[in-house]
């Protein structure tokens, strides 16, 4: 299959995919910004006025982590669903499998960039400034996209054979939520642990895209390197992993 026919068959997928997504709901993708502008008002309400945390512009501060968080969250769910959703497709057609985990993730990653220019919008409106560091977030978005994908590759491959990944990985994802300083700062943890505490790759991209958008502030290219590596290998190993795997899909799933 050519460059172009795959390229069909993701955008195709990816606009089915929004489709389900959304049939049968009263406020369809509003959803997606409810959701974590309701999360965003609890954890506000518990963190801000009741545990007294004091960070600057707390809410976009605590937006931003919650918005990526969900983007990961979101996208490798979906990509392991996907697999069972599309279980027909696969048993009967010859086709890049990967195509249906791409456009689960393209399908996150575009309510991510639409969440994101709430928050954008949310800067406005608060008057917080929008300091020039903010040309580098698109590497960001770049390197969050790479995570995510390879994440979802590989959970999605294992899933076919282990049906219980679904439920392990829902743990790791509550889990997740509380060892990635989305409601917090990385100056809570204790010096002796930040350095293993930072080999989360979606804390060291949550911190980066917090400097450049509320900050004015960008890592050393040695953080930067680091976490580019780190998001390459992931996507690698869950790239080759669910290609070696794949060819098992047919008669697994």
């Amino acid at each position: 299959m050519g460059f172009s026919n795959r390229f069909s068959l993701i955008k195709q997928l990816t606009i089915t995919g929004f489709k389900l997504r959304y049939r049968g709901s009263v406020l369809g993708y509003f959803w997606s910004l409810l959701n974590p502008l309701l999360l965003l008002l609890t954890l506000y309400i518990v963190f801000a006025l009741f545990m007294k945390i004091n960070i600057p512009n707390y809410p976009l501060y605590l937006l931003i982590g919650i918005l990526t968080w969900n983007f990961l969250s979101e996208g490798t769910v979906m990509s392991i669903n996907s697999m069972v959703s599309n279980r027909e497709l696969i048993r009967k057609m010859k086709f890049p499998t990967q195509s249906i985990i791409i456009s689960s993730c393209v399908a996150s990653f575009v309510v991510f960039l639409i969440n994101l220019l709430i928050f954008f919008l949310l800067m406005v409106i608060l008057k917080v400034n929008i300091y020039f560091t903010a040309v580098v977030l698109p590497f960001y978005l770049i390197e969050l996209f790479m995570l995510v994908l390879g994440l979802s590759l590989f959970l999605s491959a294992l899933y076919v054979r282990y049906k219980d990944v679904i439920h392990i990985w829902n743990f790791f994802l509550l889990l997740g939520f509380w060892i990635t300083p989305i409601v917090y700062s990385t100056d809570l943890v204790p010096f002796e642990y930040l350095r293993f505490y930072m080999l989360n790759p979606l804390a060291r991209i949550i911190v980066d895209m917090r400097g450049a958008l509320l900050d004015n502030f960008i890592p050393t290219l040695k953080n930067i390197f680091i976490t580019t590596i780190i998001s390459i290998l992931t996507f690698v190993v869950g790239y080759v992993f669910f290609k070696k795997s794949s060819k098992r899909f047919a008669e697994e799933i």
